[in-house]
């Protein structure tokens, strides 16, 4: 029916190779824009492991219906990329799929549309050291939470290439990371030599104060929803139910020496386990609306 887990990890899956076979024949930009259709069907595919009826728009009823096998035809529409990526980072909450990921497959994604659909041609001159290494390890996100490996979907060859483009940008980012930390941590020497000041924080639910790894200060951790843990009754307030919040930290700012990381993959750097979790009482909402109105 083409909204099935494998239709589209499939397709995913010719479209990729098919952008490999052009930028074998060193069509760079025709690469990108299959690597970037390519992208947006793993996406798909993602949430079609979960369940078909998340690729479908809700608007249509009849996609609803297709998704859950009640009916067999092609006329539905699925979701828009935004969508897409949207529910793989705040629906799903895959582990290191954040922010910046979901940025940079947009950001892919509105360059497709342009190549497309308008006069312009986005793809050209684009450096591919700053493309490959986040989409591939986009894709090797992806491809995990499905539990495929890369080589499954590209090849042994080419999945050997994508990982050494992934260690390579891996390496080079620590050191980046490592050598702004360290940066931080002189200039909060030099500027406090005598004096520690106090900064107070505001702290919201999906945030945390940790020791900055610069100049061991508190830092402000800012969370994405990863999962929630059931932990039972409120011992003070019957009614109430108690939860525990996990959050994966994917963002760090330092008010004392201004370090900033971005991303999980630069919290993960120096941060031993960059994952919080707060603990909350919560009534149950019975004001429920039923849409008869």
């Amino acid at each position: 029916m083409g909204l099935e887990y494998l239709d589209l990890y499939n397709k995913s899956k010719l479209f990729i190779n098919k952008g490999i076979s052009k930028r074998n024949d060193s069509d760079m930009s025709e690469f990108l824009l299959w690597a970037s259709l390519s992208l947006e069907l793993l996406g798909k595919a993602t949430l079609a492991f979960v369940h078909p009826s998340l690729v479908v728009d809700p608007n249509d009823p009849k996609g609803l219906l297709v998704a859950c096998g009640y009916k067999n035809h092609d006329d539905f529409k699925t979701i828009q990329a935004k969508t897409v990526f949207e529910r793989l980072q705040v629906h799903l909450s895959i582990p290191k799929f954040d922010q910046k990921k979901k940025d940079f497959c947009m950001s892919l994604a509105n360059k497709r549309n342009a190549e497309l659909h308008s006069g312009l041609l986005p793809f050209d001159g684009l450096k591919l050291d700053l493309i490959l290494p986040p989409f591939w390890e986009i894709c090797v996100t992806l491809l995990e939470f499905q539990g495929k490996k890369l080589e499954e979907w590209i090849g042994r060859d080419e999945a050997i290439r994508a990982l050494k483009i992934i260690a390579d940008h891996s390496a080079t980012l620590k050191t980046v990371v490592e050598s702004r930390v360290e940066a931080c941590r002189i200039m909060y020497r030099e500027k406090y030599k005598f004096d520690r000041p106090h900064i107070i924080y505001d702290v919201d639910d999906n945030e945390e104060l940790i020791p900055c790894p610069a100049c061991n200060n508190d830092a402000i951790a800012y969370g994405e929803f990863n999962d929630k843990k059931y932990e039972g009754e409120s011992e003070d307030n019957p009614w109430h139910s108690v939860y525990t919040y996990f959050y994966d930290a994917t963002e760090v700012h330092c008010r004392y020496c201004d370090l900033k990381l971005i991303g999980y993959e630069e919290v993960e750097i120096v941060i031993d386990d960059p994952v919080f979790s707060k603990t909350v009482e919560e009534e149950p909402d019975y004001d429920y609306d039923y849409g008869n109105d």
